[in-house]
């Protein structure tokens, strides 16, 4: 009776190890694909919108009024060696600056000065998005899965988000495969109001952002 309890312990041993053993592995995958149709985004005007140079004195005197300046118009196209599933998705490279209310995440930032200063924000917003030549209805998504509608022309485009195109007469916001895209893109900037900024030295309007093509 003695030797049959070792035997069934020892069974039960070998069960519990061969479980602990188990539970303490886990599997890692390395997942993805290749893509054999690459896709080059390209901006009209290297990609610049430039202000020049604007008096502190033109800026609203106005103790709560930001200053708005002229809508800038940039032409984006995307090239893609064949028919491909993309979208394109922004990043605020002054993340962080923008002078508009800390809870809002919509626009863009426009740098510092002084270190700690910030100089105002921007809005990104589509328009016109055609797709081998054929008018095509703009959508938005936020983590490439679901995608939302997007075709109105003041319609934000946000830090994080991606944009991509549907058919314009499909009644879901899913995205089609394109060869060639071409969109407006418009970039509304602002200047925070004048009492905010350091006067007696030149303030730089450093706003950078950067499109990158994700392939779904």
């Amino acid at each position: 009776m003695k030797k049959l309890l070792s035997v069934m312990a020892a069974a039960i041993a070998v069960g519990v190890f061969g479980a602990a053993t188990a539970a303490s592995s886990v599997d890692l995958s390395v997942k993805g694909s290749i893509t054999p149709a690459a896709c080059t985004p390209i901006l009209s005007k290297g990609g610049v919108v430039d202000h020049g140079k604007i008096s502190i004195n033109d800026l609203n005197p106005a103790e709560h009024l930001s200053t708005i300046l002229p809508v800038a118009t940039l032409a984006l196209a995307v090239n893609c060696a064949a028919s491909t599933l993309v979208a394109i998705k922004s990043r605020d490279n002054r993340a962080g600056s923008s002078a508009e209310w800390d809870g809002f995440t919509q626009n863009f930032g426009l740098g510092f000065v002084n270190g700690d200063t910030k100089v105002g924000w921007y809005l990104l917003k589509m328009d016109s998005a055609l797709a081998g030549g054929v008018t095509h209805s703009l959508i938005e998504s936020a983590d490439g899965k679901t995608w939302f509608n997007a075709d109105s022309k003041g319609q934000v485009w946000q830090p994080g988000w991606l944009r991509s195109v549907a058919t314009a007469a499909s009644s879901t916001a899913l995205p089609v495969p394109l060869q060639n895209l071409t969109v407006d893109l418009y970039i509304e900037t602002t200047i925070q109001p004048r009492r905010h900024l350091p006067t007696g030295q030149e303030i730089p309007i450093d706003g950078s952002a950067t499109l990158d093509i994700v392939y779904l």
